[in-house]
């Protein structure tokens, strides 16, 4: 491919070309003295080839196949999304709640972890019961439709203790010298030893029993089962597909049978092709680094090379045996299990991961090629508590220091449930994923050399805009991103697209335009939607509201919105809040205010009217679905519950907005544009919550726990004993903690190392400091609250030596000379909730 774009830096104001669009002042500008080029004229599409064995066909007819490229469902191309939500690290008794977050989102399907050491934690001793009842789990993902990838391990990761293997297992088939130190491989660990299979086949037996009857086949959710966890050299120290055949086989052998089977793909895992799918991920940030280093990851950089983000190493660098296991992957289609939302914390290293870098992340995912995404963490969670040991995995294992309990993992949905902003930056890709994926999938990725080659790594280099195109040699859609965290990034001015196709070229928008700092979409080219071609649109397709044949799409903030329209079958053509220029061959649309009022009405010559809606970004950005209703809010969420709507909120004021009808006749709605809007409002109801410090531990002086390594240090929690010489609150509650609300959030707006929390001595929660404010929901974590109870919060300051990085806020070497405690406020916080019919 052939791409031309030139650049001169610039300093200064800059302008826009649109009128809607407000002018901005950057100091860090590019300026383009050329359009941007992809040359198409030569594309050749890549062949498909259906992959044998992987394919399923439910009760009812609907068809799930695998090809080299992507996955059909009922023969037409299908991106799913899951998210991972793992069911042993959250109360049962919240599990349907978390489920309907999920839903509500976008998400097509659930995947989990399955962590073996909570079923036999004592041998032969099995436990499927509460945050352990897998089938219950699994049952409560059909009855919300929600599509399962069951993950089996036997081992998994996941920063769990021994990465899912049980204490005894490891104790007697480990490392005699060091059981524990491998976190989870070691001795006879992870290979084809007789002993370990035949646990696995145990373990693999009692899983399959819980699953029985609930797969594809059976009219069930379980579409996908995951062998094993970054099976390689590296981790396993065998590697090879003896274990994974064995395991496959295995699997089959109690009734695991599925349309697709998946492996990770990435640090040179191997594999036999068409026997499993490799199955990959990116994140925007490390907590497994050293404390020393600000790692600019290649998660934010468009490239073709799936497996060489380093999410399983200590490092982050090109291998340049990565470039040859390009090639063993192409041949299947590409799928991530572990597209990153947000980062997990460990005791040395914790990272700051925010929404826009969530956004970006899977974004560029998608515009690199990728056809089935699986994000993790979509929900946080908690470790439980064993009845020999926590659970967590500690540096003691051969890795880091992560938390006791708090697997929190800065998800879009919260340890406890709590929605973040990061949680409604997904719904308008999710979305787009399960109603343009059909037109998406079927696209080749290609992407600029001089990105290419780089594989995400020199990031440095970011004055080159971050660009993809995926096409079928026709029509496709153009990628940008302008966010990269932990570098400087650019405002890349007169910016212009060409795409030169074999029999046309495409030059859009009409003028020259301004793409911000922090700036990231897709747009489409020769896209035909209900026999409505778009030539190009400068906004972003997010739905499709099949009954009212509405196309929902966005403007990107702070960039024009733009339609060009083909005119061949049109008889007419309708808008507001937008300007058009009618041409011989084609209608020029430029929107003057996206919102609640702009649309476009297309009338076909056969009568038939398409209808685009075009939003803003604020309010694209608080959207749902249900069934064929279009909804905004800016409540914190709501959730679809049978033919009830949920609304939960910390704000006593609520506004909903719906298209293209009223929801619910008990709720007496106005007309705002094309929506229908009303209130949800709440009374207002008094939390009362006193603490008291009764020790002050801030200038205490304490070793932290190494691992004694003269490279690659890496700084651990300190032993217990320190936390009761810290800082120590006491906290009550006067009035209790009311059963009328949803929930009560706990917010700890505090600076030190760490916190624990206690109740009535024992330790039961714990949070390391990222510089955030720590959320503590009160109905999970203190449901038997009662006056008189004895809570604790103990918290240790953060050493002007500590090697600790602590993103944006503190890391070593910046010269603090005292030590950091102070809490600066704790606040109970009501969260209400309502729900009404629905028409």
């Amino acid at each position: 491919m052939n791409t031309r774009i030139f650049f001169i830096i610039g300093i200064g104001i800059l302008t826009t070309l649109n009128s809607c669009i407000k002018n901005k002042k950057t100091d860090n500008a590019v300026n383009l003295e050329s359009s941007i080029v992809f040359d198409l004229s030569n594309f050749k599409k890549e062949p498909t080839r259906d992959i044998p064995g992987m394919s399923g066909v439910s009760p009812t007819g609907d068809q799930l196949k695998v090809n080299n490229k992507f996955i059909t469902y009922n023969d037409e191309p299908w991106i799913a999304s899951f998210g991972e939500f793992e069911y042993q690290r959250y109360p049962s008794e919240h599990w349907e709640d978390a489920l309907l977050k999920l839903k509500s989102q976008g998400f097509t399907g659930v995947s989990s972890y399955m962590f073996w050491i909570n079923h036999e934690e004592e041998e032969g001793v099995w436990d499927f019961s509460g945050r352990n009842d897998l089938r219950r789990f699994i049952q409560l993902c059909k009855k919300h439709n929600l599509l399962f990838a069951a993950r089996i391990g036997p081992w998994v990761n996941a920063e769990y203790r021994n990465g899912g293997h049980p204490d005894w297992l490891v104790k007697r088939l480990g490392d005699p010298k060091n059981p524990f130190g491998h976190s989870g491989s070691g001795g006879r660990l992870r290979s084809m030893d007789p002993d370990y299979l035949a646990y696995v086949d145990k373990y693999y037996q009692k899983i399959g029993e819980q699953m029985k009857g609930l797969y594809w086949k059976d009219g069930g959710p379980i579409v996908s089962v995951q062998l094993d966890n970054e099976y390689t050299p590296a981790h396993s120290g065998v590697g090879g597909t003896d274990l994974i055949e064995w395991e496959k086989a295995t699997a089959i052998k109690y009734g695991m049978d599925v349309p697709i089977y998946t492996t990770t793909g990435w640090n040179g895992a191997e594999f036999i092709q068409d026997h499993t799918i490799q199955t990959h991920g990116s994140y925007a940030e490390y907590f497994w680094g050293t404390a020393d280093k600000i790692f600019r990851t290649p998660a934010f950089s468009f490239s073709t090379l799936r497996a060489v983000d380093g999410i399983d190493t200590e490092v982050n660098y090109f291998d340049a045996n990565q470039s040859t296991n390009i090639q063993k992957y192409i041949d299947n289609p590409y799928l991530t299990c572990e597209t990153g939302i947000g980062m997990n914390m460990a005791y040395h290293r914790r990272p700051n991961v925010n929404y826009l870098d969530n956004g970006a992340v899977s974004l560029v995912e998608l515009g690199s090629g990728c056809n089935g995404m699986g994000y993790f963490m979509a929900i946080g969670g908690s470790n439980p508590k064993g009845k020999h040991s926590y659970m967590n995995r500690e540096m003691a294992h051969g890795a880091n220091d992560n938390s006791v309990f708090s697997n929190d993992f800065q998800s879009a949905i919260g340890e406890f449930g709590q929605i973040r902003r990061s949680f409604h930056e997904y719904p308008v890709q999710l979305h787009f994923m399960t109603d343009f994926g059909k037109h998406l999938a079927p696209c080749q990725t290609i992407i600029p050399k001089e990105i290419d080659e780089l594989h995400g790594q020199d990031l440095l280099n970011s004055k080159e805009l971050q660009r993809a195109v995926r096409t079928d040699g026709k029509k496709g859609f153009v990628f940008v991103n302008n966010r990269v965290k932990n570098d400087t990034t650019y405002q890349f001015n007169n910016t212009q697209f060409e795409i030169n196709l074999a029999s046309e070229t495409l030059k859009f928008p009409k003028k020259p335009f301004n793409i911000p700092i922090d700036s990231y979409f897709y747009w489409p080219f020769n896209l035909q939607l209900s026999g409505v071609l778009i030539k190009y649109a400068t906004a972003q397709p997010i739905l499709h509201l099949e009954e009212s044949n509405t196309f929902v799409f966005f403007q990107n903030e702070g960039l024009p919105a733009e339609f060009a329209i083909d005119n061949t079958n049109i008889s007419d053509i309708k808008t507001n809040n937008a300007q058009v220029v009618k041409k011989d061959s084609s209608t020029n649309i430029a929107i003057t205010k996206a919102g609640l009022n702009c649309f476009i009405d297309v009338k076909l010559i056969d009568d038939k009217t398409v209808r685009f809606l075009v939003l803003d970004q604020k309010h694209a950005k608080q959207l749902y679905r249900n069934n064929n209703t279009l909804y905004l809010s800016d409540a914190e969420i709501l959730l679809f519950k049978g033919d009830s709507l949920q609304v939960i909120s910390e704000q006593i004021k609520n506004t909903i907005w719906a298209y293209p009808k009223v929801p619910s006749k008990n709720s007496p709605s106005i007309k705002d544009g094309l929506f229908e809007k009303f209130e949800v409002n709440f009374e207002y109801v008094d939390v009362p919550l006193a603490y008291t410090e009764i020790q002050n531990g801030k200038n205490i002086k304490f070793q932290n726990r190494t691992n004694n390594k003269s490279q690659n240090l890496i700084t651990g929690v300190p032993h217990d004993s320190i936390f009761d010489k810290g800082t120590i609150l006491s906290l009550t509650f006067p009035k209790g903690i009311p059963d009328s609300l949803y929930d009560v959030r706990v917010k700890i707006d505090y600076e030190a190392s760490a916190l624990r929390l206690y109740k009535n001595g024992e330790f039961i929660y714990d949070n390391y400091y990222n510089g955030e404010t720590w959320v503590l929901g009160a109905k999970q974590l203190l449901p038997d609250y009662i006056n008189g109870m004895n809570l604790e919060l103990k918290f240790i300051p953060l050493q002007p030596d500590d090697k600790i990085y602590i993103d944006g806020k503190y890391w070593p070497n910046l010269n603090k000379i005292k030590n950091v405690l102070e809490v600066k406020s704790i606040k109970a916080i009501p969260v209400y909730k309502t729900g009404f019919k629905l028409n």
